[in-house]
């Protein structure tokens, strides 16, 4: 008999290896797409083993689009401005694991161990992360069962293939899932894991309202306890500021400092590295350079790029707007329609969610979710369907949807969002009808799945609701067609 954490935990693995196997087999079969993009230059003088051939086969598919950017930092570090768009620490951590794999494997090139290094650490990160999804639905919730579906649902998640690729979304995940945990837990070493999701994606820095929220709120909560009996507004309010001690702000204060530290450092890197003459290219390989002559791109040290010059240089707005025209509005264009339609129900699931959790929610709104409240829900029969400690999760999910809808490139939005924010997993949990019918204790599967390793509910369901119907065909087929499109390198999310 499997506990609910071991079933996803082996999920998670079949779900991956599924994920291998059908871009494999699509990639194998189906010519490749020349799409006009960056494509990483390799060495020309790079010997190719055959136990290369063997991993370009099997993995050249989830080296696409974004990964070869990933793949080129890894390598050769920020040898193009347009290398800028992406952050260090998951190319830096495919250097130090494709490091150590050759010297395991020596029979393979440094490329070939750069892509099995890819691929173990978003393996490795998508399954803590589904763990850790769990964990923290469970925290929010309350609820083993929602917990159950919600981590098997991410582990078929729409932009599934992305967590498999040389993308930084498994990564990501795992470190906004943790970070939001230890914000519920108020871990005292929350600023490391928020620390490492800024150097994993822009908006890592977003999560940094997680602490200072829930910190916020356990005070709250606890001025709330001490002054119950008297029911006095004024009274709480004074008992409040009394909590928030010197000692508080300087622990929550020094969380932010730490947790921004690092990205901080990154624009000191790039501005000293690309906006002076310190950096000597000619140290650079003959066929970085040359393909930088070929394309047009801007090498470090050569101190013409606009960024430079203002006067908060940061490079990654510049990037973004110059190379992808990311921009306010920038995206919305006739010839885009295809992509609105593809991004459509990840965002209208998102903005559903949000306007459900508001709409129940309505009367505790004004206190911004910091009080539980319990007093109140006892008094009434009427039971919610969504907890009002999902508050902050609402406004950052409906933050990053908003910011999706108008400056990011709108097909990004599914991959954006499934990892970085629960609520598209916490909604279709919760309209699933799924409901364990067998007297067993856990309650959360059926007799016969509980004791095998990948057998779950959605695949042995005896009735599907419509609602069902829907979540499934959208997460599974976005899945596989992501498997399909993606190594090919057709246009997908």
């Amino acid at each position: 008999m499997y506990t609910p954490r071991k079933k996803i935990l082996w999920f998670a693995i079949v779900s991956r290896i599924a994920v291998f196997i059908l871009q494999a087999i699509f990639n194998a079969l189906i010519p490749n797409h020349h799409a006009d993009v960056f494509r990483r230059p390799l060495d020309p003088a790079e010997k190719v083993s055959p136990w290369d051939r063997i991993v370009y086969f099997l993995l050249d598919g989830l080296t696409r689009w974004d990964g070869e950017y990933y793949l080129h930092i890894a390598r050769y570090g920020y040898t193009y401005e347009n290398t800028l768009a992406f952050y260090p620490l998951y190319p830096g951590m495919i250097r130090v694991v494709g490091v150590v794999l050759l010297k395991v494997l020596p029979m393979l090139n440094i490329q070939s161990a750069m892509i099995l290094a890819a691929t173990f650490i978003n393996f490795a990160c998508f399954i803590k992360s589904a763990i850790i999804l769990y964990d923290l639905t469970e925290r929010v919730f309350e609820d083993t069962v929602t917990a159950y579906k919600t981590a098997i649902l991410y582990c078929i998640n729409p932009a599934g293939i992305f967590f498999s690729a040389a993308y930084s979304e498994s990564m990501f995940a795992y470190l906004t899932f943790y970070t939001m945990l230890a914000s519920i837990r108020c871990m005292p070493t929350i600023y490391f894991p928020l620390a490492l999701s800024t150097l994993v994606r822009s908006n890592g820095l977003i999560n940094i309202g997680f602490p200072v929220y829930f910190g916020f709120k356990n005070i709250c909560n606890s001025a709330s306890r001490e002054t119950r009996q008297k029911g006095n507004i004024l009274s709480t309010a004074w008992y409040i500021l009394k909590l928030m001690t010197l000692n508080n702000c300087f622990t929550l204060l020094s969380t932010i400092i730490i947790s921004m530290s690092p990205f901080l450092l990154l624009q000191i890197y790039n501005y000293i590295k690309f906006c002076t003459s310190t950096y000597d290219t000619s140290l650079l390989p003959t066929h970085i350079l040359q393909y930088a002559a070929e394309n047009n791109l801007v090498l470090p040290g050569a101190e013409n790029s606009a960024w430079c010059n203002a006067s908060v240089p940061l490079a990654y707005s510049y990037v973004q707007k110059t190379y992808w025209n990311v921009g306010f509005l920038r995206y919305y264009r006739f010839k885009q329609i295809p992509n609105f339609i593809l991004a459509f129900p990840m965002l209208l699931i998102m903005l559903h969610c949000v306007k459900e959790f508001l709409f129940e929610h309505k009367n505790e709104f004004y206190s911004l979710g910091l009080f539980d409240g319990k007093a109140k829900s006892e008094n009434t029969n009427h039971v919610k369907k969504y907890p009002l400690n999902m508050f902050v999760f609402v406004i950052h999910g409906l933050f990053l949807t908003t910011f999706c809808l108008f400056f990011v490139h709108i097909q990004v939005s599914t991959r954006l969002l499934a990892s970085a924010s629960p609520l598209i997993y916490w909604y279709c949990a919760s309209i699933m009808s799924y409901k364990c019918s067998d007297h067993v204790d856990s309650q959360y599967e059926s007799r016969d799945n509980i004791f095998s390793k990948w057998k779950v509910f959605i695949l042995s369901q005896e009735r599907y609701t419509l609602q069902d119907k829907l979540v499934l065909s959208y997460f599974i087929g976005y899945t596989i067609i992501g498997c399909f499109m993606f190594p090919n390198f057709l246009p997908w999310t």
